[in-house]
């Protein structure tokens, strides 16, 4: 999976709207949905902590895929649904 994917993924988990998120860490609303639609299109390391934040997840999950703290928050949903 890749950051655009990832970011994805969160926004709609949290059911969140693009221009919240936009408005609240202070960039437009075409800014943000490159970083969602554009192939390589990044933000910079400031605005990545500002999305992570608005997102609650660390800027490493959204660029890696790993983070202790996002993994454990997984696999305990994972397991509420098992039951």
């Amino acid at each position: 999976m890749t950051f655009k994917e990832r970011l994805r993924e969160e926004i709609e988990y949290k059911g969140v709207l693009i221009k919240e998120i936009s408005a609240q860490i202070g960039i437009s609303n075409n800014t943000f949905l490159s970083y969602i639609n554009s192939r390589n299109v990044m933000p910079n390391v400031e605005t990545a902590v500002k999305i992570a934040k608005a997102l609650d997840v660390s800027v490493e999950y959204l660029v890696t895929g790993e983070d202790y703290f996002h993994n454990e928050k997984t696999m305990h949903l994972k397991e509420i649904i098992k039951e």
